[in-house]
């Protein structure tokens, strides 16, 4: 029975040379499948030696078999399409690097919400607040906590202030001191 020659164009010498000189160690354990399968190995044999299921033993040898040498590397995936095209991301940006009153916005600070909600509205696009959080770091933003309320802070007192203050600082009432909001990062 005759079967085809595994990576007929390449000698099982070429294969260790190229296995001793491999740094990469995923591109290593590929390429000694492919110096087993050289050998006359079945992929039952390659995967107990290798210790690699025998579905990726085969998969590895078939991308062998395709890109030829190359196979012992992956190929590098795209990812998703960026949801705001790069002049939409500077607009954003012009956008988040002034407060939030500035932008006729009853906020003091720009939250993952905030910034999630401008730009539903702003440029029609649904974000998840992990992306949202990967924007704002992109930008140079740091996400900051805000102190928990202290156990013994007087209720009272915290009332009459708030009576007496003045309008100046209407904003920070208007904030939810619990939310984390985000800053600039100072370059220094």
């Amino acid at each position: 029975m005759s079967h085809k020659v595994f990576l007929a164009g390449v000698s099982l010498d070429r294969l260790m040379y190229l296995y001793k000189d491999e740094s990469h160690p995923k591109a290593k354990i590929r390429l000694q499948c492919a110096i087993l399968r050289k050998k006359d190995k079945t992929e039952a044999e390659i995967s107990e030696v290798t210790n690699m299921p025998i579905q990726t033993v085969s998969d590895t040898l078939r991308r062998f078999e395709e890109r030829g040498l190359q196979g012992r590397y992956s190929i590098k995936q795209k990812g998703q399409p960026q949801k705001l095209n790069p002049k939409q991301r500077i607009q954003l940006k012009r956008i988040i690097e002034k407060s939030p009153t500035e932008q006729d916005l009853p906020f003091a600070v720009w939250t993952s919400k905030l910034v999630q909600y401008i730009i539903k509205k702003k440029f029609k696009v649904g974000y998840v607040l992990r992306q949202i959080y990967n924007l704002m770091r992109s930008f140079g933003f740091s996400i900051q906590t805000p102190r928990p309320e202290h156990i013994k802070a007087n209720k009272e007192l915290q009332s009459e202030f708030k009576k007496n203050f003045d309008g100046e600082l209407e904003n920070l009432l208007k904030q939810d001191m619990r939310s984390s909001f985000w800053m600039k990062v100072s370059s220094h």
